[in-house]
């Protein structure tokens, strides 16, 4: 697999999304994952979440399409 082929999921943990005026993510750490995006799944995420950074439960996972430069118009709940 080249590199073009290879895809990361960064998770960002134990910090908040902001509104000021603009969305952004305040506080907290990000995780960069490399993941096969064709079999991940909200099931998966969880477990991810769970197994592998130690957290017992996940109360909100967000997306946000890569190439939009912003957090103010694409972020969506999973």
């Amino acid at each position: 697999m080249s590199i073009e082929e290879e895809y990361y999921i960064n998770l960002h943990v134990e910090g908040k999304f902001v509104r000021d005026p603009y969305v952004r993510y305040l506080g907290g750490e990000t995780v960069m994952l490399k993941e096969d995006l064709d079999t991940i799944s909200y099931f998966e995420l969880c477990k991810i979440v769970k197994d592998r950074l130690g957290f017992n439960i996940a109360q909100l996972i967000y997306f946000h399409v890569p190439g939009n430069k912003t957090l103010q118009d694409n972020i969506r709940v999973v």
